[in-house]
């Protein structure tokens, strides 16, 4: 759908590549647009006939009709032209910008984490939405209707031409000076778009957080601070469009009034030339007529260059996110043999830092395996690198003997149900978000999944069970209601690996027994893999795994631990005192 990186096409050409099978309908509508414009310009020659057949004394009643007839059918063909050209045009335009939005996003899906985690996501926003939504004119209206108004004064100044080369310069000439002052606007647009387009950026990832994080705002009382800062970034998006309409606005205006004068040169030389008799009086009338067809063209030209100029602002930037790095796909992918998980000397790191140093373990299918460690040891970047949400920069990540870059994403999420702290729930009910973890299962099996999470005995206390819509985000739900809502998609999905990433740390202490034996009963002949701070709920593990600073420093039983891992018996104490400070009945408030 993109030009591969490293071959150079104008920027035009790569939108129109988004077109797909609408690109007939784009041509279609130039072709319907040029006929409109030569339509238009029937009214003008049955009103020179008429005047000539005055001069003449020639122009009888039926004449009369038919020219008048003559005049209303190009402007009917003109009108109705046009409205055809606008709608395939349009249909067009929205297919082409459905088409970059898709792109975008599936784009988005094959990027390393990191890559879309690093860029803030009101600028994802902004190519997603704003600039897509701001190709629509320039792809419904200046590519056909430009090609229209460029072909219809070029009839009109080849015309001129036959009959003498100095009034197709005398038409000309208004256009031409009014041309000039209209583009002197363009003097530091280089320096100034890229200053507009940063001030809307940041404008809107401002929002995108007041809204996200309107919560913590008014927690800690920040209101007044983040509504500062959002009307800053709005004031700064303001400032500088208003500079640049100060700078635009003579020019625009001078120019837009010179270029319709086009008769303060036309009549003087197409006088001069009747009375020196190079034309005759006919050809002099209708050469002025023809010459006022073209300046509304001439006018939608240069409105329409600045149109074409968004494409060439808006396609390098989102040639450049369609170019990014993205995940590699197996040129032939291979399949798991089972459901065991190996590290082999994994490293990886964000940036310059290295987050992990040769990790190596291996979690057999039917067991569960435990990561523990203080914040920052690497636990959560063990999890992700299984999910292949990054690759590693050293080592393998093995699931079933292959490596996981040598699966097929579809095949490797097929593998593994992830449940991650985040516990991020889409805008929809609570069935559509349980059901994502397999789109094809019943109603019935959707509830079981509710059932054995814990979910549904909150779910029964709410007016639509659940068909209750769960706010942008889940944020009409506690955390450990999002929690449980995240791990009964997880059980639903049944995939032979799971991946629980501080799972149950928002859900109240009868809850998590619950849940606890739920997925007792799931693990059965599957590989689970727990990151956990409360250890109480790993202690029965397979082997638990201590880490530390980007490394495995001790692994074993919970017994085993306590006897021979000095960080562990210090996670144990401070976990077991953590327990003796909770509060009966706020196990979910914190959270």
């Amino acid at each position: 759908m993109h030009q591969d990186k490293g071959r150079k096409q104008s920027p035009l050409r790569g939108i129109l590549e988004f077109a797909g099978e609408k690109r007939r309908a784009l041509q279609g509508a130039t072709a319907l647009s040029v006929l409109s414009s030569v339509c238009g310009l029937i009214p003008f020659i049955a009103m020179g006939l008429a005047l000539n057949s005055v001069i003449a004394g020639l122009l009888t009643p039926q004449l009369a009709v038919i020219l008048t007839l003559v005049a209303f059918l190009g402007y009917l063909g003109k009108a109705w032209l046009y409205a055809w050209s606008t709608l395939c045009a349009h249909k067009a335009a929205y297919e082409i910008i459905k088409n970059i939005r898709i792109a975008t996003l599936k784009k988005l899906a094959r990027m390393p984490l990191g890559e879309v985690q690093g860029t803030r996501s009101g600028a994802f926003k902004q190519m997603v939405i704003d600039d897509a939504e701001r190709l629509e004119a320039p792809l419904a209206h200046a590519i056909p209707e430009m090609t229209a108004s460029v072909l219809t004064p070029l009839l009109v100044i080849g015309y001129l031409i036959v009959l003498d080369w100095r009034l197709a310069l005398a038409a000309l000439a208004s256009s031409v000076i009014g041309n000039l002052v209209y583009y002197g606007m363009m003097i530091g647009r280089g320096k100034m778009m890229p200053a507009y387009m940063a001030a809307n950026s940041e404008m809107n990832g401002t929002i995108v957080e007041y809204v996200n994080g309107m919560a913590v705002i008014k927690a800690f009382g920040r209101s007044a601070a983040s509504m500062e800062r959002l009307k800053t970034s709005v004031e700064k998006v303001r400032q500088v469009t208003t500079r640049w309409y100060r700078h635009c606005w003579p020019f625009m205006s001078a120019g837009q009034a010179i270029m319709p004068s086009t008769l303060v040169f036309m009549l003087p030389a197409g006088v001069a030339l009747w009375t020196a008799d190079v034309i005759t009086l006919s050809e002099l009338i209708l050469a002025v007529l023809l010459s006022l067809s073209i300046v509304s063209c001439l006018q939608t030209v240069t409105e329409f260059w600045e149109n074409l100029a968004v494409i060439y602002d808006i396609q390098p930037r989102l040639q450049a996110v369609l170019d990014r790095e993205e995940l590699p796909e197996a040129a032939h992918p291979d399949h798991p043999r089972d459901a065991s998980v190996t590290f082999q000397n994994v490293r990886f790191g964000y940036g310059d830092a290295e987050a992990l140093h040769d990790v190596s373990f291996v979690a057999q299918p039917g067991t569960v395996t435990a990561l523990v460690g203080p914040s920052g040891s690497g636990k959560t970047t063990v999890a992700r690198l299984l999910a292949r949400f990054w690759d590693t920069q050293g080592g393998a990540v093995l699931v079933g003997g292959v490596d996981v870059r040598d699966l097929s994403l579809e095949e490797l999420n097929r593998q593994i149900s992830y449940v991650t702290q985040e516990n991020y729930l889409l805008h929809g009910t609570i069935r559509d978000n349980i059901r994502m973890g397999r789109p094809d299962a019943t109603d019935a099996e959707v509830e079981r999944a509710a059932k054995l999470a814990g979910c549904d005995d909150f779910i029964a206390r709410l007016p639509q069970g659940y068909e209750t819509q769960t706010g942008d985000a889940g944020n009409r739900l506690s955390g450990g209601e999002r929690q449980r809502i995240s791990i009964a998609r997880a059980l639903l999905k049944d995939a032979p690996i799971i991946l629980l990433d501080e799972a149950t740390s928002c859900v109240d202490p009868e809850n998590e027994d619950r849940l606890q034996q739920a997925i007792g009963q799931l693990v059965k002949e599957k590989t689970l893999i727990v990151i956990a701070h409360r250890l109480s709920t790993i202690a029965e593990a397979d082997q638990i795994l201590v880490m530390e600073a980007g490394t495995i420093t001790a692994h074993g039983s919970h017994r085993e631990l306590l006897e021979t891992s000095a960080t562990y018996r210090a996670l144990w104490r401070a976990s077991d005192e953590a327990q003796s400070w909770h509060i009966r009945g706020e196990g979910e408030a914190s959270c």
